[in-house]
């Protein structure tokens, strides 16, 4: 009959056919049986059938205005009236003589001994979107050709049943032209059957199969009616986790009608015992892994077990898995306690970009320095260009990358433990253990020790000399370039500058992280000096031995602030002025008004203009945009008539000579005079280059000044031309992007287009808050929640009496505190207590006038705690949850020896 083929295919030729002419289901079984599989012997009915079967009821226009109203919020009583409608107009039409024929024409001889099963196969079921599972119709144990063709009919019309019409609905899949193929398989009586995801779908893990086995056939399983057992099997090794429940019932064969399937129960002696042995798990597992490598994709695979024997009943691709992360991906350790400090809260991608670069290019430098080998360093470019990373906004440390930095410096346990303490890094992170090398691996890393210890000793020998000249190179380039002429400059000359910047200034910044390096060991050694003295409450004493210290580049804004106030304080006239007019406009008023005092303001911002809140954020307004937080600095100042110059002075040394004298006493007593004498000259040296490093931020903060006017200037010009809505919009792009402008490989080059976008992104950050202190398993970005993951996660209870931070800075204050948190907050503290998430060296002008300052995150070296020492203002920092506990005007007492704030009302 040579018209049979358009009617009833046999599995060879439907190896040849398309899935539109198969649909999923048939389709994916023609790729098992060309490949091999052991699938039971199956015809699959074309689509071209149901079409015509369609088209023999004169149905198309009419089924097409019977789903024309619905859609996906159709109630399902609405969907269920027109399936029912359709169905029972599907049924009503008879199959073709010509179908019946041929079916009867090329199906075996034994149709009438063996059992049938007639399921369907819709084009796109099975495929990787829409799997369509359980939504249509099965027919099992289907014996003689009576039953078959009922099945066909039935298969046919479950097409539209309510279930599958509400899948498409849901998923926007088209219900008026729907694709149907019918598959007739011969049945399996199986002794076990189920399903395996050749991928984890609950864990998401790629390197496990998961299978769902019960006594009977598989239809017990998918359709849930069965308890099942549950075996995760690893792909690569033979490790098997098994899961064994109580299988109290099976789906078989209905022996009793001598069609379909029925409820039985099982035997008390096989409820409990594995219906899958660990051969069979692991036959199932392999037959698994070489599907999925058919496929090139992870599948979900219907299978049954007789006598043995493996079958293959069905497979479709995955079409979801768990949105949980891998744990068996790389783990990274992020951690923003002290980076926020210079980043604080959400940073816009030119900042991101920016600092990311920044890291990378000075710590490659560094490792120069250092004298490792260009092949290693380049080895190491990944760990170079990841110091950082971007997380809802925020900026962290990459810890992973910043432990491997340390590898290259000897004594790396000391090292972790001193990095830690420096940055405030409290939760624990052993990923990176100092462990035991075997006597080559020794060998092996001792020149590079050698290496870096005699250059990091010749270093800090050199320090002083090495900074004085860092900064000379500092100013000669910063002097070149005069902020008040870049509008005179081009585009292109303006991308040039930035990039000249690039090599003369930040290829040249290895000292300030060399002497980071100092600071941190330094400090290290003082720590553990006063420890092994025994002295308590040590980290309290050391802030102490800290303090006093001149000549710090930190406290020298609100030095000069409070020069001018004492001035001010002279001409009751100008006082005056100041303290009613409007802190926007005030800058105008002076120059009219009181030229002298103008020209301290303009000298002032030429030193410390860059020096703001968020001052290292390209997107912060700074004075030399706004001067207002001057004149808001200013007015707090002169409404403390105790607070001046010279009684700043006075504060400075007070604790410092207290604490030597306790400290010296202890360490001589308990170590011995030259313990004493090594102690004074660490403790020195930790002073010097806690200074040092002080004063070499400023450089950095100016560097980021120069830079941030660079790129408002360039986004000025951008908007001239159209290419941006709004200068400030340059901060959405990443630095990357501006060069790749410049030089013609942008990838996109509709600003703002992707400025929008990325406003839009940004912007919901801000409501969002994010642990300071996660890991992440493979891509960063994927399936990762950011929560914070060790057990006292909790710490945000409005309910605490008491907080704990790490005191800084020694003295009762019991007041209220005032929650500041940007230069756009209402800035009078007048003698309460300061309250922020974290600060800058932009904030110190704020100190003065405030009884004590309590930080919520940073650590004993961080800028709030340094110019709370040099300021004498009893200071906490590391407090977590601080902000979110702590109300405005809430009265607590804090002690800043212990770290204890008492919440009292």
């Amino acid at each position: 009959m040579s018209n049979i083929p358009m009617y009833i295919i046999d599995s060879k030729t439907a190896a040849s056919l398309p899935a539109h002419e198969l649909g999923g289901k048939a389709f994916n079984l023609a790729s098992l049986s060309r490949e091999g599989f052991s699938v039971p012997d199956w015809w699959a009915l074309p689509t071209s059938v149901f079409k015509q079967h369609i088209k023999n009821g004169d149905l198309e226009s009419w089924i097409a205005t019977q789903v024309a109203g619905l859609n996906a919020q159709s109630p399902f009583a609405d969907i269920s009236n027109v399936a029912d409608k359709i169905q029972q107009r599907i049924a009503d039409v008879p199959l073709s003589l010509d179908l019946k024929a041929a079916i009867q024409e090329i199906l075996p001889d034994t149709i009438d001994q063996d059992y049938w099963a007639v399921r369907s196969s819709i084009v796109g079921e099975d495929a990787e979107g829409a799997s369509f599972a359980g939504q249509m119709d099965s027919f099992l144990y289907q014996k003689g050709f009576d039953a078959i063709f009922a099945s066909i009919v039935g298969v046919l019309k479950s097409a539209f049943n309510p279930r599958a019409l509400t899948y498409r609905l849901q998923r926007n899949i088209p219900v008026h032209d729907i694709q149907a193929a019918v598959i007739i398989q011969k049945m399996i009586d199986g002794d076990a059957s189920g399903v395996m995801f050749t991928a984890n779908p609950i864990t998401s893990n790629r390197h496990q199969a998961l299978i769902s086995a019960a006594w009977g056939c598989g239809e017990g399983v998918v359709s849930g009616i069965c308890n099942t057992d549950e075996f995760t099997v690893s792909l690569f090794s033979n490790h098997i986790d098994q899961v064994i429940n109580t299988k109290d019932l099976a789906v078989k064969h209905d022996d009793s009608t001598g069609t379909g399937t029925k409820e039985v129960n099982i035997e008390p002696s096989k409820q409990n015992i594995p219906c899958l042995s660990q051969e069979q798990v692991l036959a199932l597992r392999d037959v698994g892994v070489k599907i999925a490598e058919s496929f090139l994709s992870p599948q979900d695979i219907e299978w049954t077990i007789a006598d043995d024997q493996v079958y293959i009943l069905q497979t479709r691709p995955i079409t979801s898995l768990a949105e949980v992360a891998n744990i068996n991906d790389k783990q990274v350790v992020w951690d923003n306690s002290n980076i926020q400090e210079s980043y604080c809260g959400v940073t816009t991608p030119l900042t991101f970009s920016f600092a990311s670069k920044a890291y990378s290019t000075v710590y490659k430098q560094t490792l120069r320095v250092l004298g490792v080998s260009e092949n290693v360093i380049n080895a190491h470019q990944d760990m170079l260009d990841n110091m950082l990373g971007l997380i809802k906004g925020r900026v962290f440390y990459n810890i992973n990358n910043w432990y491997r930095g340390l590898l290259f410096l000897p004594a790396f346990s000391e090292n972790k433990s001193d990095m830690e303490r420096m940055m405030g890094l409290e939760d624990p992170v052993d990923m990176i253990s100092d462990r035991a090398l075997t006597l080559k691996e020794k060998l092996t890393r001792l020149p590079q020790i050698f290496r870096s210890l005699y250059q990091l000793v010749s270093r800090f020998r050199k320090m002083t000399s090495l900074v004085d000249t860092f900064l000379s190179e500092f100013k000669d380039v910063y002097s070149q370039i005069n902020r008040s002429r870049l509008h005179m400059k081009s585009t292109g000359e303006l991308i040039e500058l930035s990039r000249y910047l690039d090599t003369h200034l930040l290829d040249r910044w290895t000292t300030p992280i060399v002497n980071d390096f100092y600071v941190m060991m330094m400090n290290g050694k003082v720590h553990r000096t006063l420890i092994k003295a025994g002295i308590a409450n040590s980290e309290a004493l050391q802030n102490n031995l800290m303090s006093g210290e001149e000549g710090i580049e930190s406290t020298e804004p609100t030095k000069m602030l409070l020069s001018m106030c004492d001035d001010i304080r002279q001409d009751k006239a100008l006082q005056d002025l100041i303290t009613r007019s409007d802190n926007a406009h005030l800058l105008n008023l002076l120059q009219v008004q009181a030229p002298a005092l103008h020209q301290r303001c303009l000298e002032y911002i030429e030193l410390y203009g860059d020096r703001t809140m968020g001052e290292l954020k390209l997107e912060s307004v700074t004075l030399r945009q706004d001067a207002s937080f001057m004149f808001a600095i200013l007015k707090n100042f002169l409404t403390r008539e105790d607070l001046t110059l010279s009684s700043l002075a006075e504060k400075e040394a007070g604790f410092r000579a207290e604490a030597e004298a306790e400290a010296f006493s202890q360490i001589k007593s308990k170590l011995g005079r030259r313990a004493l004498a090594k102690f004074k000259k660490d403790l020195n040296k930790l002073r010097a280059a806690v200074k040092n490093r002080e004063n070499m931020r400023l450089a950095r903060t100016r560097m980021f000044g120069l830079y941030r006017d660079i790129y408002l200037e360039i986004g000025r010009q951008l908007t001239l031309f159209g290419k941006l809505t709004n200068e400030r919009d340059i901060f959405y792009l990443t630095i990357d992007e501006i060069y790749a402008y410049y030089d013609g490989r942008s990838v996109t080059t509709d600003f703002v287009a992707l400025v929008n976008v990325r406003k839009q992104e940004f912007a919901s950050y801000q409501a969002e808050d994010v642990a300071h202190h996660f890991y992440t398993y493979g891509p960063a970005y994927l399936h990762n929640d950011f929560q914070y993951p060790h057990a006292s996660a909790d710490y945000s209870n409005a309910s605490d009496t008491t907080l704990k931070g790490t005191g800084c800075y020694p003295g009762i204050v019991e007041k209220e505190i005032r929650l500041i948190f940007s230069p756009d907050d209402e800035l009078s503290v007048n003698g309460n207590i300061l309250c922020t998430v974290r600060t800058d060296p932009g904030w110190a002008p704020l100190f003065p006038t405030a009884g004590g300052i309590i930080v919520e995150r940073g650590s004993t070296l961080s800028h709030s705690a340094v110019v709370a020492r040099e300021l004498g203002i009893p200071a906490i920092v590391g407090v977590p949850g601080l902000t979110s506990i702590l109300k405005d005007q809430e009265v607590v007492r804090m002690d800043g020896s212990s770290g204890d704030i008492q919440r009292l009302n």
